[in-house]
């Protein structure tokens, strides 16, 4: 089941702002959701919604002029781990405004071990990509494109603590085909390996 929502500022908030069980249920069968235009969306999928979505397999976002965050996590979400979303791709053009993919960590809340592709591309305000502590399951991720991202400087955001995830020193993405980096001044990264593995390597200076 496909679901389009397209530059209707009414139809979306009544579908998405009205808590209304029947109309959440719908939500239950959908495996692919495009939003197009939809600029009163500030949380692209809202804490109130999460559980909703848990065939999701595919989300594109596009040219949603006021969206803050793409999943709007809060600590109700922690508490319905059955209910996780398994997202396998996840594309994201022309937003702005965006600060976050995830407000908060979604480990055990969305299921990124059969995440296959992600694609961002003009987010001037994103600044990372995925928190530490899920690298470890991006196991089956095959594509990965940032383009022209100019505030991006991780691509795995620092804990908590503030103490970077020793992924970010070792292999990552063993299945990776397709790894595109254009545009991204800020990113704090090297990147090298084989075909077969990626390394990222901390920059000693931020100057780089």
């Amino acid at each position: 089941m496909y679901l389009s929502l397209y530059d209707d500022t009414e139809y979306v908030e009544q579908l998405w702002h009205i808590r209304h069980s029947v109309q959440q249920n719908n939500f239950g069968y959908l495996k692919r959701l495009s939003a197009w235009r939809c600029d009163s969306l500030v949380h692209v999928i809202p804490s109130h919604l999460l559980s909703c979505f848990h065939n999701l397999e595919q989300l594109d976002v596009f040219s949603c002029r006021k969206a803050q965050v793409i999943f709007n996590i809060n600590d109700e979400n922690r508490l319905t781990k059955a209910s996780a979303v398994r997202l396998k791709r996840l594309s994201l053009n022309d937003l702005p405004k965006l600060e976050h993919v995830w407000d908060k960590d979604p480990e055990g809340i969305i299921g990124l071990q059969v995440l296959k592709e992600m694609c961002v591309e003009y987010c001037e305000s994103l600044k990372s990509l995925f928190p530490a502590s899920v690298a470890k399951d991006l196991i089956t991720l095959q594509v990965l494109e940032v383009i022209r991202c100019k505030e991006l400087a991780d691509i795995f955001k620092k804990d908590e603590k503030g103490e970077e995830g020793e992924e970010t020193q070792e292999s990552l993405f063993p299945r990776l085909t397709s790894f595109t980096l254009q545009h991204v001044p800020r990113l704090k990264y090297s990147i090298h390996g084989s075909k077969d593995e990626v390394i990222l390597t901390t920059f000693a200076s931020k100057g780089h």
